[in-house]
């Protein structure tokens, strides 16, 4: 019996041998296998904040994961595949180099660990299983030092001088634990725009995983380089915190070159989408108006907005008319823009609201009213001899020096256009407004937005938490805004709704919000659904 408890101990510690062969640790450098460099966290500079672990790995065969180890204690795994081009120059013959993406980056909350030393290292894990460390250092943790904003540029990027005309983008990401005041963009040291912050780059908070807030930490501002002189000038982004602190978390070196013949319109065809299917009723009745609309048929909206630069260069510049092309034929223009007794209201007009564009375009000229609605009657077109199935669409833009340009491109996009029957039900539509999109929310919460439905209106709004009816909102509420965008549609200036929940109803964690929309007719749509987050303090009951 010994012989075989023998033999056993024997074969297992064989196998455990074998197993630590082949998950040998090596430096990375030794061998010809692995280069790699461990750039940061700084051992001369105190670490406080988010301490950033970033660096490179160059492996054979290939690299399978890159983890973080503190103290000796595994912590999480690195984001890997960020491209360096300085290391691609560094190594030229390393094999498959031209194809690589070596850098690899992350970063750690220095409050999870005391005030003293500690040591840093990454493990390199390759393919056939060796593992290589990286970098192993000792850094010191103060946690009473107030740690400076950090993030990258992304647009423009480091390739070399960056040639810009009429408005260009500035993007990338700010991260800061006591929270990003602003992102201002400056040009040869003077504040020329604030950025807008806060939009989602989950790339960012996959390679900082310790800290949430790093999942909206994206800004962009999007400059208008009529207000800068041409000429070579050096681009700086600054980062402040909610303290104060500043940093300087990128430089670039742009080129500024605008003619008046370059500074064409630009903007954005918003509806209808690629490939969508486009209906149209009374088919076979003859437009009573032009442009081409019958009273009581079904309506597309056709939206978008558009901006021009050349205002600030001549001071003759500026959108001057939007036209809607079907087949490179033109069928309506905002030069047709008249009030409508059939709507009640203005159509095929320009000049229309539009703040989520001066939000982003904030010192463009009239970009808060850079929008433009046509209503097409498809319908209509048929009744006029165009034939059903696919056609080309986009919009025209000239402005007041005599370019132009296309939207969404010169290309345009393929709708396809079908005649429906004439009491066809079309299903309703609508918005969320609140809650946005991964919001937090706590207490008591008013959900709202809006719904409207062209087939007798709207007799129910339900509210669903995470797939469970919770309830039916309120309806009717004052909504002149729709009412502007939607002249065609009956009850649109009432179509406000509101549903009011407690949110200690359901757990401190991620939910998504879905509204569903009953017409008269009893058919059901959904309109719209959004995840937010519930974040409500512990509660004092025992």
């Amino acid at each position: 019996m010994w012989r075989w408890v023998t033999r056993g101990l024997v074969l297992s510690f064989v196998a455990a041998l074998a197993t630590a062969s082949a998950f040998a640790q090596n430096q990375c450098g030794v061998d010809a296998n692995c280069i790699g460099s461990l750039d940061s966290p700084d051992v001369s500079l105190s670490q406080s904040g988010v301490i950033l672990v970033k660096g490179f790995a160059l492996v054979l065969p290939d690299l399978a994961k890159v983890e973080l180890f503190v103290d000796d204690q595994f912590v999480q795994r690195v984001n890997t595949g960020i491209p360096m081009i300085d290391v691609v120059h560094a190594y030229p013959n390393w094999p498959g180099i031209q194809n690589a993406a070596p850098g690899f980056q992350t970063g750690f909350l220095a409050s999870r660990f005391s005030n003293a030393n500690h040591t840093v290292a990454v493990r390199v894990y390759t393919t056939d299983n060796k593992i290589y460390e990286l970098g192993r250092r000792t850094i010191t943790i103060d946690n009473t030092i107030n740690q400076a904003p950090f993030g990258a540029v992304d647009i423009p990027d480091l390739k070399g001088v960056y040639d810009a005309s009429g408005s260009f983008p500035v993007s990338g990401w700010a991260a800061d634990t006591d929270g990003i005041a602003r992102v201002d963009v400056r040009i040869d040291d003077l504040n020329l725009q604030s950025a807008v912050y806060g939009d989602s780059r989950p790339d960012v908070g996959n390679a900082f995983p310790d800290f949430p807030d790093a999942v909206f930490s994206g800004y962009i501002a999007n400059i208008d380089t009529t207000r800068v002189q041409d000429g070579v000038h050096q681009l700086t982004v600054i980062a402040t915190d909610r303290l104060g602190l500043s940093r300087q978390i990128g430089r670039r070196t742009v080129q500024i070159f605008n003619s008046q013949t370059e500074l064409k319109p630009f903007g954005y065809l918003d509806e209808p989408k690629p490939n969508t299917t486009l209906f149209g009723t009374l088919c076979n009745v003859l437009p009573v108006v032009s442009p081409p609309v019958n009273p009581q048929s079904h309506i597309t909206a056709i939206r978008g907005w558009a901006l021009d630069l050349g205002t600030r260069a001549s001071n003759v510049g500026g959108v001057s008319y939007v036209e809607l092309l079907i087949d490179n034929r033109k069928w309506i223009s905002t030069d047709d823009c008249a009030f409508s007794p059939i709507f009640g209201e203005r159509v095929n007009c320009r000049l229309m609201p539009r703040f989520d564009v001066a939000r982003y375009y904030p010192t463009y000229p009239d970009s808060p009213q850079s929008g433009f609605m046509f209503t097409l009657d498809v319908g209509a077109l048929f009744a006029l001899g165009v034939r059903q199935g696919g056609h080309n669409m986009k919009v025209r833009v000239g402005d007041f020096d005599g370019n132009t340009s296309e939207l969404p491109t010169r290309d345009g996009i393929i709708v396809t256009l079908v005649c429906a029957e004439d009491n066809a039900d079309f299903p309703a539509n609508g918005f969320i407004d609140i809650p946005t999109t991964y919001d937090y929310v706590k207490g008591n919460v008013t959900f709202q937005g809006w719904a409207t439905d062209e087939n007798g209106g709207v007799t129910a709004v339900e509210i669903f938490i995470d797939g469970n009816f919770v309830g039916t909102g309120q309806y009717g509420f004052p909504r002149p805004d729709v009412r502007v965008l939607n002249p065609f549609i009956n009850g649109s200036a009432n179509s406000g709704w509101r549903f009011t929940m407690d949110t200690t109803k359901i757990s401190n964690a991620r939910h998504r919000l879905t509204v569903r929309v009953m017409d008269f007719q009893g058919h059901r749509a959904i309109i719209g659904s959004v995840d937010f987050y519930v974040q409500n303090p512990p509660s004092s009951n025992p």
